[in-house]
């Protein structure tokens, strides 16, 4: 048995989710997986080590920018006496990068880094500021955690061989959601799409396809995030077609949602991975996504429909040809197999790094 220190700063959202389906299936005879989050973190597992944070954003980063603060909690990742330390998302933090230089210099045991935005998403300066710092972070791993195939090549380029490249698809603790199914919902003309609202996610490709559709079906854009004063003018000039939902939807109004839904739409202009074709999926809801990143890929696994990305036209004829398809989630993105890629590359890191000092 191994032990293993998985490391999490973002642990809201899709994160919290993966999390938990990691965490739920971990097989802890044969791999010790201890999980240090942040104070808010939701489930409660005998795993998880929380960590003191405050509430706000900027008293998150006065946290994170502080050495000794980053300190105390590294000791307390040091006092488990882990084999291995896997920094899981928010490579980018000050803190983060401190932790990844210790683990090499102070503990001398090997560092898998976990890549959610190997290309970083245009117009979000965090994400930005994370995949740029993140370098700091990841020159100090031993192997690198991708979600999708896509990006091997883009990693490749930045220093890691193949070896030491693990690819594990996302997951998303499904019953969080389907919990709260409801089978007196009956499916409506109604077209979903659902997540933060970012400038890289195509809503005004969308806004363009609702308008060509707008006898057919009815539009809910739905999820927290700040829309352009342009695109937000357009939704309320037509009530009849758009209806909005800009703020952080608890998992039972999400559920009630894709249970309504005849589509779900992915207009992405660029993007990495996704939990939301694992939602569409569990509750049956044809999905129409772009053909970007790895976002193409999880659709096609699900029985989904791939258009040009900035297309209204085909984004508009993909979301009629939906009605015609069933999504279902596929055998292999079952939590306990995905988990079990978990368990593989912890093991194979940790005899590696061993085989290389025996060498020295």
């Amino acid at each position: 048995m191994i032990r293993v220190a998985l490391v999490a700063p973002a642990v809201r959202g899709a994160m919290q989710y993966h999390i938990t389906a990691v965490i739920q299936h971990i097989n802890q005879e044969d791999v010790n997986l201890n999980l240090f989050v942040p104070q808010y973190f939701k489930s409660s597992f005998p795993c998880v080590h929380r960590y003191p944070l405050p509430q706000a954003n900027w008293m998150k980063m006065t946290c994170y920018l502080n050495p000794y603060w980053a300190y105390l909690r590294f000791m307390e990742i040091k006092r488990i006496q882990p084999d291995v330390i896997h920094i899981f998302n928010s490579e980018g933090y000050p803190s983060v990068i401190l932790w990844s230089r210790w683990t090499r210099r102070k503990l001398s045991i090997p560092l898998i880094v976990s890549l959610h935005d190997p290309e970083p998403h245009p117009g979000t300066l965090i994400g930005w500021l994370n995949h740029h710092l993140g370098k700091l972070t990841t020159r100090e791993a031993h192997a690198v955690h991708i979600f999708s195939e896509h990006f091997r090549t883009a990693v490749h380029n930045s220093g890691f061989t193949s070896e030491n490249i693990y690819v594990i698809p996302l997951m998303t603790c499904v019953r969080e959601f389907t919990q709260y199914r409801i089978i007196t919902i009956q499916r409506e003309p109604m077209v979903l799409f659902f997540g933060r609202l970012e400038k890289y996610k195509g809503i005004d490709i969308l806004l363009e396809s609702a308008l060509m559709l707008r006898s057919q079906y009815r539009f809910v854009i739905a999820g927290p995030g700040k829309l352009p004063f342009k695109l937000l003018r357009i939704i309320q000039s037509y009530p009849d077609l758009f209806e909005l939902r800009n703020y952080y939807l608890p998992e039972q109004e999400v559920a009630e949602l894709f249970q309504r839904a005849s589509v779900c739409v992915m207009p992405y202009i660029q993007g990495t991975q996704s939990s939301v074709p694992w939602l569409a999926a569990a509750f049956g809801v044809p999905l129409v996504a772009t053909d970007v990143g790895g976002i193409a890929s999880q659709c096609r696994e699900i029985g989904g429909i791939v258009v040009p990305s900035k297309d209204p036209h085909a984004l508009a004829r993909g979301i009629i040809e939906a009605s015609q398809i069933e999504t279902k989630l596929p055998p292999h993105w079952e939590p306990q197999n995905i988990t079990e890629q978990y368990e593989a590359m912890y093991h194979s890191v940790y005899m590696s790094y061993t085989l290389n000092r025996c060498k020295i």
